[in-house]
């Protein structure tokens, strides 16, 4: 047998079955109200291109989407609606399990299914009614907005809806299986006073007994279910830190690889360059100056009779042409006279031209 439940644990308790067990209906009974169940079909279709849009801003999810517009047959989710909305509608908060006791009492007490195949509220958990709402009927918007806790003057059944979705989340982020009564109190008035006025005095009622009853053993079950789903998350969370640090080390790993790639690409593009052009740049570089130093003197260069006349070998004329002064460095084929005397072994010319 368990122990039985200290006061701050009971405040938890009772707070997640009024959120769990009692709110969802107030929220479902407005819903209803503002979209008829008999019409609800037509106006999701009237409003596909909106509902289209969110769902690619990924305000709606793909299991909310199939509860939206279910395929021919049973909607996907009826087997975690008849455990308790188990795998798409338990996530008030990414990655934060809701409690779902509560809601499999919600939704096996309704039937869900009348018609196959269409979507019917009843399948609808807080979080998409009151997506719905918002953005496909004139609802006024709290003033610090639906993420928020509205002010305690803002009793409308917009701000109403953001309590209950403020509350719920709190919950879901609780880090612990207690509740201090002062925070439990003012929760607890709050949540209720937003239940009545969205679901009518009925639930008012339903509220006021819930908050003074006696938990019996199976809420006591209940909260050992939630102290066993909050080691699940925090393994979870130990999980998801590991997972984090391995895929830092992937990344960095890719990113180093990435780097050594260019590296080797920009070394493989100046060794292919190398192998194009086996010459060294700066020996091409002065091969390339002699070859254009050569160029001009040829372009220059005019046949004289001082050049015919050294490579013949005539000296006579040769003191003829130095008596006149002849210039003796203009060049022929990039030699001068002395150049083509010295070739063709004219010693006494080549003596004539070094005086």
């Amino acid at each position: 047998m368990m122990a039985p439940l200290l006061e701050e644990e009971e405040n938890y308790v009772r707070l997640a079955l009024l959120l769990k067990g009692v709110a969802p209906r107030a929220v479902r009974s407005y819903f209803d109200r503002e979209f008829p169940p008999t019409y609800l079909p037509s106006t999701l279709n009237t409003n596909y291109n909106t509902l289209d849009d969110l769902k690619l801003k990924r305000v709606l999810n793909q299991a909310q989407w199939n509860l939206l517009f279910p395929t021919n047959g049973v909607p996907d989710s009826i087997t975690s609606d008849v455990t308790g909305e188990l795998n798409s509608n338990i996530f008030d908060v990414i990655g934060v399990p809701d409690f779902i006791t509560f809601d499999v009492i919600d939704v096996i007490n309704y039937n869900s299914f009348d018609v196959i195949g269409v979507p019917v509220s009843t399948t609808f958990d807080v979080t998409l009614m009151i997506c719905l709402i918002r953005n496909l009927t004139s609802v006024t918007q709290p003033i610090n907005g639906f993420d928020s806790l509205p002010l305690p003057v803002e009793t409308t059944p917009g701000p109403d809806l953001a309590r209950i979705k403020w509350y719920r989340n709190i919950l879901a982020h609780h880090d612990s299986n207690k509740m201090a009564t002062g925070d439990f109190n003012t929760a607890w008035s709050n949540i209720s006073d937003a239940v009545s006025r969205l679901g009518g005095q009925p639930m008012n009622q339903e509220c006021q007994e819930l908050k003074v009853k006696i938990l019996d053993q199976s809420n006591q079950e209940i909260m050992l279910e939630i102290k066993q789903s909050q080691e699940k998350i925090k393994e979870l969370g130990q999980t998801v830190d590991i997972l984090g640090t391995k895929h830092s080390e992937v990344t960095e790993n890719l990113r180093k690889l990435q780097v050594s790639h260019s590296t080797l690409q920009t070394e493989h593009t100046e060794v292919t360059e190398l192998l194009k052009d086996p010459i060294p740049w700066n020996i091409r570089g002065q091969i390339k100056e002699e070859l254009k130093t050569w160029t001009e003197d040829d372009k220059m260069f005019i046949e004289t009779n001082g050049a015919k006349t050294c490579y013949k070998g005539h000296v006579k004329i040769v003191e003829l042409l130095l008596k006149h002064e002849a210039d003796c460095n203009i060049k022929w084929r990039g030699l001068t006279p002395l150049d083509i005397a010295s070739r063709e072994n004219h010693t006494n010319i080549v003596h004539l031209l070094q005086k």
